[in-house]
């Protein structure tokens, strides 16, 4: 006797060929009924024998399509006395609920092997896609996710691709970005329309400095051999030393450059196909200046058709840097490149399919064989993160830096793409944009609104205009650190958590960074510190740690500053001197992030930063150049209540040691140090509290050495470390955090 079910499945399966899985399924089990897309599930009515209603289900469960995730399956038995005789995919209906959106993936194995196919119609088509891989968040216009909701809609399909579109056997049944050559997207050289790929690689070839559009917004090409051009391209972007990353034709070529272990290959190949820092083995004849003063690469490989048809013409490392000015948002419309990329770019590559959203490319690292995620954006965003509780519908800003937004209810919570520094109008613009489209795409209407405790953020005015609308609250920055942690890994228990950056508001008006917390999700309680030090400038020394490393000198070791420092200005001595004796113009901090720049500075590694965390990083490298197995003395001592870690000693040795000691031996024994504080500590408060976990978060944690060194520590002391997984441990986490106060 046939009987007949309702089934609704929630979770990402809408641009991941759920539909076209299921129409098989039914089909394959001689089960009748339809499927459609709803708001942010798929609804299914099945009928046919129970033993195979029920085969089907747990096949749904046993074997979804690679790209999809399912979170609930709703089943209900109805009757009814209509006969369905076969199984058909119907129109999508728009439901109560909240939208899924699949990110984009990197093209798959099996468009490869048709692109290379001389016999095959997509033969070396840039555009080549499949239910299982291409483009889905950045061409979306609207959901449920159908064609004619996604910039594709403008691309009438041809009767080949519309065949396929229709055919259930087909890998491309209900692909809605399909096309080919008479039917979909172009690419075009400006002023060129032929051998597109040739020219491209000549003027690779050339040195010129190309503006690609690719799946989220436009790279600056160039050839990362080519040490002229490099210079050139830094001159122009504005970007004096941070890292460029670099795109590598294959593995073999990865390899020839740098060290590669098991962990780092598979994420390398993985559909996400993030930017990932490798271990350089030999820069051979890649310029210096596309990492300086740095042991790793950022290195990517190919994920988009025609960044695979570029390299059958170039056998060499491409830079592919986000094509924008340093810290503004990544470029994606044509005519926008044309404008805001014409003093960088001497070539333009431009394609007509629209980027509804623009994305950056993702960012990760992997140390002791877990994935770290530095910044999160293509092929991980907007994918749901899941959590341990229930919120009511929020919105959280984030912080200023590396800034991220997440919009959350029920058990989820939506985590932007990296969005950037909220420093500047036109990031402010970007920002303001994406969230409005989160808002109207997920179908989550904030009820709270969560932002950072300082005063002076621009989302902290973003907030404020709010009030009258809906409650607006407001977390310290840190205790945001804590909670994105928990969250982050789904963390019940009590736990004791390192929360160590550069710079946060603290409850008591000072700047934080090298914070200690006991808690759970429940409540946190700030219980260490490290002790506040003065820093003379306001907010614009923090970019300076030669200004943090004499304003430290001044107040703790005024003997030592005109060795140290013996070019200093007598004028601006004077002014400093007068600010900490005074207490005027100053902030006292407890960072930890601020401590690495104040050792990078007195070791002469880095006076003067020209992006944010150089100086610690550049004393990172230095470590990493020696085995040294010491640590500096440091005191902790108690003050209301709290545990604070007192540095002085530690800066005492240190300026003993410069004219005695190597640099790398001095800064290894600085990380060291930093390490053994964490163990000492943690050991403390274990006594107390009874506690075992330990956590981090913060952006010092994604200092891979010091990270190592501790993580080794603890695990042989019988603590259980937590990182961050889903999320950045850097501010580009700290929304997720947020959301705590959120809860229902």
């Amino acid at each position: 006797m046939h009987k007949t079910y309702k089934i609704k499945i929630y979770g990402i399966v809408q641009g991941v060929g759920f539909r076209p899985f299921i129409f098989k399924l039914a089909k394959d089990l001689n089960l009748t009924g339809w499927i459609f897309n709803s708001t942010g599930s798929v609804h299914i009515l099945v009928q046919g024998q129970e033993e195979r209603i029920k085969l089907f289900i747990d096949n749904i469960l046993k074997d979804p399509p690679p790209l999809s995730r399912i979170e609930k399956i709703e089943k209900e038995r109805i009757f009814t006395e209509e006969i369905f005789n076969e199984f058909s995919i119907i129109e999508s209906k728009e439901d109560q609920g909240f939208n899924f959106i699949s990110p984009d993936i990197a093209v798959c194995d099996d468009c490869l092997s048709e692109m290379r196919d001389p016999r095959d119609r997509r033969y070396k088509y840039p555009f080549i896609n499949c239910t299982n891989c291409g483009p889905r968040y950045t061409i979306i216009l609207d959901l449920p996710y159908d064609r004619d909701k996604t910039t594709m809609k403008i691309f009438e399909m041809c009767s080949e691709c519309e065949r396929e579109y229709t055919d259930p056997s087909s890998r491309r049944f209900h692909a809605q970005p399909i096309s080919c050559y008479d039917c979909g997207p172009s690419i075009w050289i400006e002023g060129e329309r032929t051998d597109i790929f040739e020219k491209i690689a000549d003027y690779l070839k050339d040195g010129k400095i190309l503006a690609i559009k690719g799946i989220g917004g436009f790279h600056l090409a160039c050839d990362a051999t080519n040490h002229k051009t490099v210079i050139k391209l830094r001159e122009r972007k504005k970007r004096p030393s941070k890292p460029f990353a670099i795109m590598m034709k294959d593995l073999d070529m990865i390899k020839k450059y740098c060290y590669v272990n098991e962990e780092e290959e598979k994420i390398l190949i993985s559909k996400e196909r993030p930017i990932v820092l490798l271990r350089i083995k030999n820069l051979y004849d890649i310029s210096p200046l596309v990492s300086p003063n740095n042991e790793y690469l950022g290195v990517m490989l190919p994920y988009a058709p025609y960044h695979y048809l570029i390299f059958d013409h170039f056998d060499k490392p491409i830079i592919m840097t986000s094509g924008n000015l340093s810290d503004e948002p990544i470029v994606k419309d044509n005519h926008e490149a044309k404008e805001k990329l014409k003093n960088i770019a001497d070539i333009f590559v431009f394609h007509n399919r629209e980027i509804s959203h623009r994305i950056d490319d993702s960012v990760v690292f992997i140390e002791n064989k877990e994935v770290n995620i530095i910044r999160r954006a293509r092929g991980y965003a907007p994918e749901p993160i899941k959590i341990p509780i229930k919120i009511k519908p929020s919105l959280a800003l984030g912080g200023e830096l590396k800034n991220t937004f997440s919009l959350g209810k029920e058990n989820y919570v939506f985590m932007s793409p990296h969005i950037g520094d909220l420093k500047d109008k036109d990031t402010l613009t970007a920002y303001e944009e994406t969230i409005n489209e989160f808002i109207r795409l997920l179908k989550i209407e904030p009820e709270i609104l969560i932002h950072d405790l300082h005063p002076q953020y621009l989302s902290t005015d973003f907030a404020e205009k709010f009030k009258r609308y809906m409650e607006v609250k407001s977390i310290q920055h840190h205790k945001a650190h804590f909670f994105s942690l928990l969250l982050d890994r789904e963390i019940k228990d009590e736990i004791i958590c390192f929360s160590f950056d550069g710079t946060g508001y603290g409850e008591d008006g000072n700047i934080w960074g090298g914070e200690v917390f006991v808690g759970s999700i429940d409540k946190v309680e700030r219980v260490g510190h490290f002790k506040y030090f003065p820093i003379a400038g306001g907010n614009y020394a923090i970019e300076s740690p030669k200004k943090i490393a004499i304003s430290y000198l001044i107040k703790y070791f005024p003997e030592k500053l005109e060795k140290l420092f013996p070019n200093i200005d007598p004028f601006e001595k004077e002014i400093m001197e007068k600010m900490i004796n005074k207490g005027e113009n100053i902030f006292y901090t407890s960072s930890c992030g601020r401590i690495f720049d104040l050792v990078s500075c007195l070791l002469k590694i880095r006076e003067h930063i020209e992006y944010e965390g150089q100086a610690a990083i550049e004393l990172e490298m230095t470590a990493m150049r020696s085995e040294n197995q010491k640590y500096y003395n440091f005191r902790i001592f108690e003050e209301n209540n709290k545990f604070v870690i007192d540095t002085y000693p530690i800066i005492e040795e240190i300026l003993y040691e410069i004219e005695k000691k190597e640099k790398p031996d001095i800064a290894r024994k600085f990380h060291n140090t930093i390490s053994q504080i964490i163990l000492v500590i943690s050991e403390m408060l274990r006594e107390i509290f009874k506690i075992k976990k330990i956590g981090f978060s913060g952006g010092v944690f994604q200092n891979r050495l010091l990270l190592t060194l501790t993580t080794l520590k603890l695990n042989e002391r019988g603590f259980q470390v937590y990182t961050h997984k889903k999320v950045p441990t850097n501010d580009g986490g700290i929304s997720l955090g947020q959301m705590i106060l959120g809860k229902e």
